[in-house]
């Protein structure tokens, strides 16, 4: 494994220290687990520390949470997406199937409607809004709500490997939120990127224990271990077991 490959810092702390000290530049990682395992979390993490401590600017692109939700949410970690954006630093865009606009639930043909080709719109909405800020990073938000839409896997698998592949053209690097735990079928998003990051949010006595495991990490040497995650007013961090108390 080549470990002179150009990095990109997680801003996660702890986490750059078990994949050898980044992600690969221009790669997509597909980043799995159930509700409340931290998903939204890692990616919004990824991106604001990206555009604040790195200088990268990234694009957040939305598929479930209305964009104002995500914004507040971000407060509580002491995130303000507003300055950010504001700079050219981080833009949302709200690509979301279903819109709620005049108390009525509105199909956005853009997305939903059954053309041989949607993923295409979606890719062209991702890569204009990489142009418009020169993004260096991409978060999408969660892939899941897309995939559910079209039952025909191959149809599928193509499209998202299409859109994995212009991306990676594009030299940007991408975190692929989605939806899975241990009693689902495997996604195909896992097979079309060139990493896998696992969210577990688990039942231990009477709490509830989140953790991270690399499951994939492609050409990157890393550690397959499973490892606690703790959040506080900074956000999520990974903690090894020696630190645990």
């Amino acid at each position: 494994m080549d470990s002179t490959y150009s990095k990109v810092k997680t801003g996660i702390p702890g986490l750059d220290s078990v994949i050898s000290g980044g992600l690969k530049v221009g790669r997509a990682v597909t980043v799995s687990g159930p509700p409340g395992s931290g998903k939204t979390t890692f990616g919004l993490q990824y991106l604001y520390s990206g555009a604040k401590d790195f200088d990268e600017p990234g694009v957040y692109i939305t598929l479930s949470q209305n964009i104002e939700e995500i914004k507040q949410d971000s407060k509580s970690f002491g995130w303000d997406l507003d300055d950010l954006i504001s700079q050219d630093k981080i833009m949302m865009v709200d690509a979301r199937p279903f819109k709620i606009q005049d108390e009525l639930i509105g199909k956005d043909d853009s997305l939903y409607r059954g053309e041989q080709i949607p993923f295409q719109h979606l890719t062209k909405l991702i890569l204009s809004s990489i142009k418009r800020i020169e993004a260096k990073r991409v978060v999408i938000d969660s892939i899941t709500i897309l995939s559910m839409q079209y039952p025909d896997e191959f149809y599928l698998r193509q499209g998202l490997q299409g859109l994995i592949q212009a991306l990676e053209n594009f030299g940007v690097t991408t975190i692929v939120l989605s939806e899975f735990d241990e009693t689902s079928k495997i996604p195909l998003e896992w097979f079309a990127g060139s990493g896998i990051i696992q969210l577990r949010h688990t039942r231990k006595e009477d709490t509830m224990e989140r953790t991270i495991q690399i499951a994939k990490m492609r050409g990157v040497k890393h550690s397959e271990q499973i490892h606690p995650l703790e959040f506080d007013s900074n956000g999520m961090k990974l903690l090894h077991p020696k630190l645990m108390p």
